[in-house]
């Protein structure tokens, strides 16, 4: 039986929500419990000590379960439904800057006008990336910044809202997969399309775009559960 179970069990008993939502949030503490015996066992701590520290820094389950019925729905609602929005007015913005411009409609009939010609797929990793790094100077800014910086910043939100939203993305090598799964579909579709080109390096970056924004969930997520315990109510 999983340590922290009978924990878990006895602090959610009284939370007024839905059995799907108590799950999700079983699942979310859990998460943390694991970090806390984990980040403990890295100290050389065995774990049934590691496994008591955890718990202790949680504090009393039967507290913790009133706080919960006070605090999460509201704020957690919230949060979630804004993370919605904010990812479909992204995945907007992303379909709009990646094929529905100009120049995307000017590279496609260029294409179709040249007979026998087709867009140039780069499968080589860092040529595109070692062009634009060295050779800086023969493009145009926007250029420039957007191939080799761009591709990165694209991504950075994917890596952010994924984990809020679902919690199998709350791992690095989740969101490296999701990232490459999420660019190589874009790359493909470009290429099938003529409205780009395939290039092995936008996969390389929108990845780094997508592990840049996992970060930042990571680090936000941390720093919130340390302001938690911080300001939480000693116990009686």
């Amino acid at each position: 039986m999983n340590p922290f179970h009978e924990y878990l069990d006895r602090m959610l008993k009284g939370v007024r929500a839905s059995e799907a939502a108590k799950r999700e949030l079983y699942d979310e503490l859990l998460d943390h419990l694991q970090q806390l015996r984990a980040d403990y066992a890295a100290q050389g701590l065995a774990d049934e000590h590691a496994v008591r520290l955890a718990v202790a820094d949680f504090g009393d389950s039967g507290r913790l379960g009133g706080l919960l019925n006070k605090a999460m729905s509201p704020y957690r609602k919230w949060l979630r439904a804004s993370a919605w929005v904010v990812l479909a007015v992204y995945a907007l913005k992303v379909i709009q800057v990646l094929f529905l411009n100009w120049s995307r409609f000017s590279m496609r009939r260029s294409s179709f006008d040249m007979p026998g010609y087709y867009p140039h797929a780069n499968l080589t990793p860092f040529v595109s990336i070692r062009n634009y790094a060295m050779n800086y100077s023969h493009y145009n800014f926007d250029i420039w910044f957007f191939n080799l910086f761009g591709n990165v910043l694209l991504f950075v939100p994917f890596g952010f809202l994924l984990p809020i939203l679902f919690r199998k993305a709350r791992s690095a090598s989740a969101m490296l997969a999701l990232s490459l799964a999420c660019s190589l579909a874009i790359e493909l579709t470009q290429l099938a399309t003529r409205l780009g080109q395939f290039d092995v390096d936008d996969l390389l970056l929108n990845a780094l775009g997508g592990l840049t924004g996992f970060a930042a969930w990571a680090a936000a997520s941390r720093s919130a559960r340390w302001v938690a315990n911080k300001y939480r109510p000693a116990s009686a």
